[in-house]
């Protein structure tokens, strides 16, 4: 009787299998790649699952459809097809660990499942540890709670899940001082705000406390420009109007402004523009003088 289930539970994947072999790339599908760096375990099965099942397959992975003989090549076909999925999602430090030890997609899963929880009572006890001293410190607000939700999906991979009512609190306790006593308030709401909705009133307030120093900055930038225009004012108004004006063409008066002292001792040296102009005339002035004086 359990032949016969299990024979009429692998004839509804023959329906789709000319539909699932047209996936040319399963990481479209399947866009996490399973490691032992990464909590993601969870995740990455999830998916994977909803892929296999979404084409009936799940027998394949779980064991309850079996080969009817050593030669049936269409069972072959679709185990090794699954089989190519697991192995092109997973990490290399994960696939070489685990693609020596089996033959088939359920071992290979079963592998990666035990991979994933073996010592699981000892790492929930570090990870639990690790959890519970997180504080926010020197950290943006976004990474403390993204590595506090890291903490909680790596213990739900050991089956230590931490519920949104402990995550909430953790990330409130580890505030600094200042930023509790802001936050005092999100603690005594009845229901306690899930955890997306706590991590979005700290996010806003974080937010509404960094312009109070960008303030002062933007004032400060904003005078910057006005005393400089100012200055630049003041030194041309000195460097052009009094000298083109009174007579300060002789000398000193040009070298007060950097580039009009230089072009007016340039244009008396050469007899170029202005400088020169008024040399030129200068000096036919004192010629006229000489002149005048010899008649």
């Amino acid at each position: 009787m359990a032949e016969s289930e299990v024979t009429s539970n692998s004839t509804p994947a023959k329906t789709p299998h000319l539909a699932f072999t047209t996936i040319s790339n399963v990481k479209l599908h399947v866009p996490v790649l399973l490691s032992l760096s990464q909590p993601n375990y969870k995740k990455w099965s999830r998916l994977f699952l909803l892929l296999v099942r979404r084409f009936n397959l799940q027998g394949y992975i779980n064991g309850s459809i079996v080969p009817l003989s050593e030669d049936d090549d269409e069972w072959l076909q679709l185990d090794a097809l699954l089989h190519g999925w697991i192995l092109s999602t997973i990490s290399d430090e994960v696939s070489d660990l685990v693609i020596s030890s089996v033959s088939t997609a359920s071992a290979l899963w079963k592998v990666i499942h035990d991979l994933f929880h073996d010592n699981k009572n000892a790492r929930a006890m570090q990870l639990e540890h690790e959890f519970r001293t997180t504080v926010k410190g020197n950290t943006t607000m976004a990474a403390y709670c993204q590595h506090l939700q890291n903490l909680a999906d790596w213990l739900d991979d050991v089956d230590a899940p931490v519920s949104q009512h402990q995550l909430v609190l953790q990330m409130l306790r580890g505030l600094p001082v200042d930023l509790q006593a802001q936050t005092s308030f999100l603690q005594f709401q009845d229901p306690l705000p899930t955890f997306l909705q706590a991590r979005s009133a700290l996010m806003l307030l974080d937010r509404q406390r960094s312009p109070m120093g960008d303030s002062s900055s933007t004032a400060l930038l904003a005078q910057r420009p006005g005393v400089n225009s100012g200055g630049r004012q003041s030194s041309s108004g000195d460097s052009g109007g009094p000298q083109h004006g009174s007579g300060g063409y002789h000398g000193g008066g040009l070298q007060h402004s950097g580039s009009y002292g230089e072009g007016g001792s340039s244009g008396q040296r050469n007899g170029y523009g202005r400088g020169g102009g008024r040399g030129n005339g200068a000096r036919g002035s004192s010629d006229g003088n000489r002149d005048a004086s010899i008649q």
